[in-house]
């Protein structure tokens, strides 16, 4: 199956819209769950209309479906509670490094998975981008006991991605791109909910800024962000995917700069390049593609569609 135009470039906008989740959290003041719950929710509910009229295909779905979707919420729900708390407990550069081992776990998962082949520039890409990784780690990385428990959440928030992308990988293709994401959304949705009930956090006390927080949060890394991941898994190999989202420790860094003032020192700069080079080996891929086998993309009408349209928010489209 050929790969529209046009999801290589709602995967760029939507690495960077994911990318920024992290300096997004740090306007707000309230707990991981608090911001997961009300980021999902505002997201749920913006999206759950422009998919209304295509719910019944969730009727073709077999039972094992719907119970991976429901497990795709959760551990989309977990995903954000511990990268929420990573960004919380350490620093945006911390969480950024350490999330982003997630692309060796997804290829190793989806090469004994699905069988998703692993050339020789799909390793080279992940080896400059870990290196380059590694090479930030020496500069901005921060490895203090108090920044631990952090950085220990990054590493959990890497493989709870790497199952939440997974089951996408999956059960992605068997529904239009609206309707996986608003079952997923709202399952995750209903998971944090009843998490900050049971922990008895508070739910609507907030100040003007963190309900800020709650909306871009929910705007730009979720509704622009994941969903087109989301979209872009369907026509790309989650391997490749995974690999690209090794470019958001860069964006993150960046802005970061600009934003709190974290330094970038030299040897960061150089790891960014690295990164950068990872992407540009990953592009000259000509392995994008997922195989025919895996296609099958319901339309509105519930036909089989080749097009490369994604969720549309307004006009526009866009799920970390």
């Amino acid at each position: 199956m050929s790969v529209p135009r046009s999801v290589y470039v709602f995967l760029v906008v939507g690495l960077v819209a994911a990318s920024q989740s992290g300096n997004l959290i740090k306007l707000g003041q309230a707990h991981p769950v608090a911001i997961t719950a009300w980021r999902l929710l505002i997201a749920t509910v913006l999206l759950a209309p422009l998919a209304a009229r295509q719910y019944g295909l969730l009727r073709r779905l077999s039972g094992r479906d719907l119970i991976l979707l429901f497990v795709a919420g959760a551990a989309l729900a977990v995903h954000f509670f511990t990268w929420i708390a990573a960004v919380q407990m350490s620093t945006v550069a911390n969480a950024a490094v350490f999330f982003s081992v997630n692309p060796v776990i997804i290829a190793l998962a989806g090469y004994f998975i699905f069988g998703e082949r692993v050339g020789a520039r799909l390793l080279v890409a992940i080896g400059l981008g870990l290196a380059g990784v590694i090479i930030i780690g020496w500069g901005d990385l921060r490895l203090r006991p108090e920044y631990l428990a952090g950085d220990l959440s990054a590493v959990a928030c890497a493989v709870l991605f790497a199952v939440y992308f997974l089951i996408a990988k999956h059960v992605r293709p068997r529904l239009p791109s609206r309707v996986y994401v608003v079952v997923v959304y709202g399952s995750a949705c209903v998971v944090s909910f009843a998490t900050l009930f049971a922990m008895r956090l508070p739910v609507v006390t907030y100040n003007d800024q963190t309900w800020l927080c709650f909306l871009l949060m929910a705007l730009v890394p979720t509704m622009v962000g994941h969903t087109s991941l989301n979209h872009a898994v369907r026509y790309i190999s989650a391997s490749r995917v995974s690999v690209s989202t090794l470019s958001e420790p860069v964006l993150a860094g960046l802005v970061a700069f600009y934003a709190w003032g974290e330094p970038v020192s030299v040897q960061t700069a150089v790891g960014y390049v690295l990164i950068f080079g990872s992407v540009v080996v990953l592009v000259l891929d000509r392995e994008w593609k997922v195989d025919d086998s895996e296609s099958g993309e319901t339309s509105e009408s519930g036909d089989t569609s080749e097009s490369g349209n994604p969720v549309s928010v307004g006009g526009a489209a866009r799920d970390r």
